[in-house]
């Protein structure tokens, strides 16, 4: 049900991320402004790119490359129509083919949510597309969202202790991200 109201309340965007006229963009309860838990209303919103060769420095100039833009939306348009598994397929293959592009931590972000909602989820390997992101773009506008991701992936795998460590970080590196209250309301529910 959460995964159903996330998906309704992202609307349509266009691949740079800004909304379409007529898209929803509505606040939906405590996730409001989250997709699949993320902060932002739109996988792409805010989205400012690592550059090439994974050095985390901020590349917005990163021109997208021919054919870049194109992958990257089939493969959101399938997380759109809840397919998830072709969803998975898509964002690898694109990492294979564009892994430094402009896309490219989205696509990171975007497999670690799908990782969780896929059957059976794989925390695992969520918790890897999260880290990489933070890893290869420590100073993208997904770091808050992927570091509340991680808390969430820890605390199911069992890892208490690393779980709130990634919650703490997110408080206290990003108060007031809609993160950070989520990263709060999580650690207050069950810590």
């Amino acid at each position: 049900m959460d995964l159903d109201r996330r998906l309704a309340a992202m609307g349509t965007t266009s691949p740079d991320g800004q909304a379409v006229a007529g898209s929803g963009s509505g606040k939906t309860g405590d996730d409001s402004n989250f997709s699949f838990g993320g902060a932002d209303k739109t996988p792409n919103n805010g989205l400012t790119f690592g550059g090439a060769g994974g050095n985390g420095a901020q590349a917005a100039e990163t021109p997208v490359q021919p054919g870049e833009e194109a992958a990257y939306q089939g493969a959101y348009d399938l997380v759109k129509a809840r397919r998830f598994d072709d969803a998975v397929v898509a964002f690898r293959e694109f990492l294979t083919e564009f892994p430094f592009g402009r896309y490219a931590p989205n696509a990171h972000y975007w497999l670690g949510e799908l990782y969780l909602v896929t059957e059976p989820p794989d925390p695992e390997l969520a918790r890897q597309s999260f880290k990489l992101l933070l890893d290869q773009y420590p100073n993208n506008p997904k770091v808050p969202d992927a570091l509340y991701k991680l808390g969430r992936v820890h605390f199911l795998k069992g890892n208490l202790d690393r779980s709130s460590e990634y919650l703490n970080r997110v408080i206290n590196t990003y108060a007031g991200h809609p993160a950070a209250q989520l990263a709060q309301d999580f650690l207050d529910q069950n810590f």
